[in-house]
């Protein structure tokens, strides 16, 4: 957790005395999708591995379907009543 903690910290030392060159932007820009490539590999490698997730898949995507579906509906509802609310306020 240190070791994190510290990269961190020395990246942003030297993002704030550095001056950025396009050059320099470039390079960053390779190594953050190079970071977050191989973040998201170990991420899939580890979800692949849980066979409990695997297993139970089908309901996970149940539960994510109804939750998506419900926030999108109540969403919808607030905004409407809302600008009902506010509308009337206007006149």
């Amino acid at each position: 957790m240190w070791s994190i903690i510290l990269v961190l910290v020395i990246g942003i030392l030297i993002g704030s005395f550095v001056k950025p060159t396009e050059q320099f932007k470039k390079t960053i820009s390779k190594f953050q999708f190079l970071g977050v490539t191989l973040l998201l590999f170990a991420m899939g490698a580890g979800l692949g591995l849980n066979e409990d997730l695997l297993n139970n898949l089908k309901e996970i995507g149940w539960v994510g379907f109804l939750f998506a579906l419900l926030t999108t509906v109540s969403s919808i509802a607030c905004v409407y009543i809302a600008t009902r609310f506010f509308e009337r306020r206007q006149q």
